[in-house]
């Protein structure tokens, strides 16, 4: 039980958020710029985007999860960009047990190189003309 998050394109035909294939995911045949992006107790990036969704929806007295969508635009992804690039500093967690706040500058080194590649990725997809979404479940 804990943070799971997600990153990826809207599918046109559906509307719906592309969902991870999760046997190939925890394979060694998973890519993310192919499949979409998941991240496992990355309690800074969930900080970092619970804190545009309370921007986005002042009127939520609930935290993000399950099926709420954030979309993610340019000037979103530039900002998380600085955030990485800064360790987070801005998006320091201070609690929730099921995010792994308590390992949370693990997790920022540990998921440094996939979390530029999702910028990268992400910045790519958006001038192409997809959408780019973010979820998560804990």
């Amino acid at each position: 039980m804990g943070l799971d998050q997600f990153a990826h394109i809207r599918d046109k035909q559906s509307g719906q958020m592309k969902q991870p294939d999760f046997e190939k995911v925890y394979s060694d045949k998973y890519e993310p710029t192919v499949h979409g992006f998941v991240w496992r107790k990355h309690s800074r990036l969930q900080q970092f985007m619970q804190n545009i969704w309370d921007e986005q929806n002042p009127d939520s007295t609930e935290a993000m999860n399950g099926d709420d969508e954030l979309i993610l635009d340019k000037d979103i992804i530039t900002n998380l960009r600085k955030e990485i690039d800064s360790n987070y500093h801005n998006s320091f967690c201070s609690g929730g047990f099921f995010w792994g706040h308590q390992f949370q500058e693990e997790a920022v080194k540990e998921y440094s190189k996939q979390d530029v590649q999702f910028c990268d990725w992400a910045l790519a997809q958006i001038e192409k003309g997809e959408t780019v979404l973010y979820n998560c479940s804990w």
